[in-house]
């Protein structure tokens, strides 16, 4: 039995008991009936004073202070749906949402007839993609006697939820026909309502893979990290796109983030050993340059090209790295040259450009110099 349950029982046992008792001793029965009635009475006037004062910190925007006098009204009676509701609407307004899925879902089991908390966890469902259990809520709803205003809500989210269906189911067969271009814009307009879809924004990340926008690619699956727990799928492609773009540093916190959810990882720790190893040999090579090594930096970076030969972008760094190196050890011959090959790849590679411009004027060219310093400038 519940404590609420136990005192409200005990309570009325003993006014039972007064009554009959009321003319032999009046004083005596008075005394015990106060005593029990005044501990029911204390408890529920220290919840309502709880929910009265969240209520008004909730209105000032007081969120942390409303959260803390509702989760104490909750504590006070685990039965009363409005402390519930109250949480779950200050949880939304700091924007945490998987907290107060299980509060509505309370409210609801408390008090099968609230409908704003019905129609609220429907919505809460819909941008979590979660459209058949959206819509059961909203079916509810219109059964439930709603207000108008209630009805009209819950008639156009029964419309979006079905929209939604649609697209999905298109967006879906376009993905598995290979149709990329397509599926992409079926599930960006999917994601405009189910925001919080994590396995919606993963299907869009591997369309934007395929399509060659790994930025992208990226961007849905930071989002799909936060909103599904343990994911460290999302995490490894993260690292993985990172990688391929010659971005090492970001490669290796996002492959740690795998291993912190799952140590035992397999593909996570292989790339975190391949990440690690490129990268000490990146972080040796750019110490070297500032102590003026540059002989030893250009072993380094010449090593980090046959680590990575399949990668072009650490290709492209290296050499650009290995051109500013011998123009610095003014070596001009040999920077015009690799200096050169990086421009054959990025024309307007600034770095490239002016290291090879140094290079001409140790070599005493001065209008190729010159040349490429107004390039420079243009650039």
């Amino acid at each position: 039995m519940k404590p609420g349950m136990w005192l409200k029982q005990i309570t009325i046992f003993l006014t039972f008991c007064s009554l009959e008792l009321n003319l032999g001793s009046w004083k005596v029965d008075l005394l015990f009936f106060n005593l029990f009635l005044g501990a029911e009475c204390g408890v529920n006037a220290d919840v309502e004073k709880h929910l009265e004062l969240g209520k008004k910190l909730l209105a000032a925007g007081q969120l942390a202070d409303a959260l803390s006098q509702f989760h104490a009204a909750v504590d006070g009676d685990p039965d009363n749906y409005i402390a519930y509701y109250r949480r779950a609407t200050v949880f939304l307004a700091m924007g945490k949402s998987k907290a107060a899925l299980p509060d509505l879902t309370k409210v609801i089991e408390l008090k099968m007839d609230f409908t704003a908390a019905r129609l609220q966890r429907g919505h809460l469902l819909l941008k979590q993609g979660k459209l058949d259990e959206a819509e059961d809520d909203f079916k509810k709803v219109l059964k439930s006697n709603p207000s108008e205003n209630e009805e009209k809500e819950a008639q156009s989210q029964l419309l979006k939820s079905d929209e939604m269906q649609r697209l999905r189911s298109q967006a879906l067969d376009a993905f598995a026909s290979s149709d990329y271009p397509a599926a992409i814009i079926f599930l960006d307009k999917i994601l405009e309502v189910c925001v919080w879809d994590a396995e919606l924004r993963e299907l869009r990340a591997e369309c934007f893979i395929k399509e060659g926008e790994p930025r992208k690619a990226i961007s849905d699956l930071k989002a799909a990290s936060k909103l599904k727990n343990d994911n460290t799928e999302a995490f490894y492609k993260i690292s993985t796109l990172y990688y391929q773009l010659g971005d090492h540093e970001l490669s290796l916190s996002e492959v740690r983030e795998c291993l912190k959810l799952d140590q035992d990882h397999k593909r996570c720790f292989a790339h975190y050993k391949q990440v690690k190893k490129l990268n000490k040999l990146i972080e040796s090579a750019e110490e070297l340059i500032r102590d003026g090594r540059y002989t030893d930096a250009t072993s380094k970076y010449e090593s980090v090209m046959n680590m990575e030969p399949s990668v072009s972008e650490y290709t492209v760094r290296s050499k650009e790295r290995i051109c500013h190196c011998f123009s610095k050890d003014e070596k001009p011959v040999e920077a015009i040259r690799v200096c050169s090959e990086v421009l054959q790849m990025e024309p307007d590679n600034v770095n490239a450009l002016k290291d090879r411009a140094e290079a001409y004027l140790i070599e005493e060219m001065y209008d190729e110099g010159k040349s490429l310093w107004n390039l420079i400038y243009d650039v």
